[in-house]
């Protein structure tokens, strides 16, 4: 099947089916197949560059046995159809093992299934330097050099945080070290690499997985996600008693990750003692380079971009981009490291405008507004893209 195709299942299993999506989804590196019943049809929809696009159709009758392949793979339980349920699996696709998370929902018109490829074998511009400018992979190697500390990264689902963290992790494994992570789940095998997947039903958490991590002699940790109070202090713990750990959380630029952590009960000087720097992170569809046209800019792009701003280029769609005037992504990002005067405001409980201005003024931070318009401006994304990356910094 190729990208925006439609068609009605006429033969074929659903055995094979499930297969023939997995490896089309593969192949043109989307994140998430949507598999979604309606009266009369199913519908497949992948996202592609972070955005979704009708891929295929097929009768409403294959829809109960393609449910049930998916759901005999994840692990779930075929016969139950009123709850949601969770699962994962792998597959093998040109050679490499695909790890899979499934998640299905009861509906009025039957189970919807998505499957989000973990590794999807999408390709972010500069994944030589973290997916980041030379200025900012520099700023980060710095922190890096340290023996201890914690650096988050940050941004929303879907942002690219877990695959910056895991090219930091290929980096840092050449170093004569121990890396560990605690994961839920793991998106990618990295070579080299201990990697734990949490298992709640048998009572392997963050919390306890971490604490057992930190009795492996370990010199680097990886935490997936830092979601609760006691995963935030067991990490800071860790950082402050001589071992690097990364980790990510949710927030909408580098500053304000510190009033997050404080949300999560963490003391003022707990955080200044541990934290050695914040990356935030957005992702931002590139247009598509064989059908992008560049036009006079109107009065509100240049109110945004720059009064200077005369040219701009926007969306038109082709075959090679399936329609949706993208092809590929690019990341943008906001380094906020911690020197001593920031660990001091921090340890005096400043307020986030504080610590963000003073970023600003005397570390270089920019902001990821800035960051944005300068790719609209160069052509590279749309004005679109900008205002999604950037809507809560208006």
């Amino acid at each position: 099947m190729e990208p925006g195709s439609f068609m009605e299942w006429e033969d074929g299993s659903a055995v094979s089916l499930v297969e023939r999506l997995v490896e089309s989804a593969w192949r043109n590196h989307a994140s998430d197949i949507h598999i979604e019943p309606f009266a009369d049809r199913v519908r497949i929809r992948m996202r592609l560059d972070g955005s979704l696009t009708e891929w295929a159709l097929f009768k409403k009758e294959m829809h109960p046995p393609v449910a049930a392949r998916v759901k005999v793979l994840a692990g779930m339980d075929i016969a139950e159809h009123r709850v949601p349920q969770d699962g994962h699996f792998q597959m093998e696709v040109d050679g490499c093992p695909v790890n899979m998370r499934v998640s299905a929902v009861p509906t009025v018109f039957g189970e919807k299934l998505v499957i989000r490829l973990l590794a999807s074998g999408s390709i972010i511009d500069h994944g030589e330097t973290f997916g980041m400018e030379e200025g900012d992979y520099q700023v980060v190697r710095d922190l890096l050099e340290a023996p201890s500390g914690l650096l988050y990264l940050t941004g929303p689902t879907g942002s690219g945080k877990t695959t910056t963290l895991y090219m930091i992790l290929e980096f840092l494994a050449d170093r004569p070290v121990n890396i560990a992570t605690i994961e839920d789940p793991v998106e990618k095998n990295l070579p080299g690499i201990s990697q734990c997947q949490v298992n709640y039903p048998a009572g392997f958490g963050f919390e306890n997985g971490l604490r057992a991590l930190l009795r492996q002699d370990p010199d680097i940790i990886m935490v997936g996600e830092t979601r609760d109070k006691e995963t935030a202090a067991i990490s800071m713990r860790g950082a402050i008693t001589g071992h690097l750990v990364l980790s990510t959380l949710h927030t909408r630029d580098a500053a304000s990750a510190i009033p997050r952590l404080r949300d999560l009960g963490m003391e003022p000087y707990q955080i200044a003692g541990s934290i050695l720097g914040i990356v935030a992170q957005r992702l931002l569809r590139k247009l598509c380079p064989d059908c992008a046209e560049e036009g006079e800019a109107n009065e509100e792009e240049r109110r945004i971009l720059g009064a200077e701003i005369k040219k701009i280029r926007r969306p038109k769609g082709c075959a090679r981009c399936s329609y949706t005037g993208y092809r590929g992504r690019t990341a943008i990002h906001q380094i906020l490291p911690a020197d001593r005067k920031l660990r001091a405001m921090i340890s005096r409980d400043a307020g986030e405008e504080e610590l963000r201005e003073y970023a600003r003024r005397e570390l270089g931070m920019a902001s990821l507004k800035e960051q944005a318009a300068r790719l609209v401006a160069e052509g590279i994304t749309s004005l679109e893209e900008y205002k999604k990356a950037v809507y809560y910094d208006e």
